[in-house]
Order: C-alpha cells, then structure tokens, then sequence
C-alpha cells in the first residue's frame, strides 16, 4: 500500500500537527489495523468486536517514514491470555518496504468475557 501525501496530510490535521511532509508516528495505526483486522476477523476465529476494547498501542520505529513509500503490513497474533474470564489478545504488525522492516507495531485489545 501506498502511503500518499493526502492521507498525511488529513492525519496530521486531524491531530493538528503541521503538515510538513513527514509521517506523524502515530500514522502506522491507520495502516496496520485493517491489516490486524484481516487477521482476527476470520470467522474461525470467532472475534466478537462488538466485545473489544482497544487497550494499548505501541510503535518501534527502525527508519522514517515518508509520504510516497509503498510498505506492506504482515500482522500476527502474539499472544491470547485469559484473565478473569477476559482476554487480552496481543498483536504485532511488521511495517516493511523495498529496503526490509521499517517499523513495528503492538496492539492490546481487551476482549470481554461472555456474560452468562
């Protein structure tokens, strides 16, 4: 996928950054989490979202982004932990282009138990 001037430029306004060319950090959300979501919404899964909380967000940037680049998204679930009749699912989504890993991104969701 590309990551073109325009969609740079609606996400910095929409945090009210300065548009100056540069990929804000937290952009990579916009990308990876239909990337994320290909993965969980599989029905053998069995994902209810009506369910899912967004927990936590991490970035690990390797090199800088910029409008222009073409990268792709591979996402994988790292980690399904029950606690209190919740989940806590992890996930993990490798940034790559042309030159290799760019960045990664960690995303908790909160699953919420069935109610009984």
């Amino acid at each position: 996928m590309q990551i073109t001037p325009a969609s740079v430029t609606r996400f910095a306004q929409a945090l009210g950054l300065a548009d100056d060319g540069t990929v804000p950090p937290t952009f990579l959300i916009s990308l990876t989490l239909p990337a994320a979501e290909r993965l969980v919404e599989d029905p053998e899964f069995g994902l209810d979202w009506s369910r899912v909380l967004h927990r936590e967000q991490r970035f690990a940037y390797h090199r800088e982004l910029r409008a222009g680049a073409a990268v792709t998204c591979a996402s994988t679930i790292e980690s399904i932990k029950t606690v209190a009749g919740n989940d806590l699912l992890a996930l993990r989504t490798d940034v790559a282009d042309e030159a290799g890993l760019v960045a990664e991104v960690w995303t908790t969701l909160f699953v919420a138990g069935d109610p009984q």
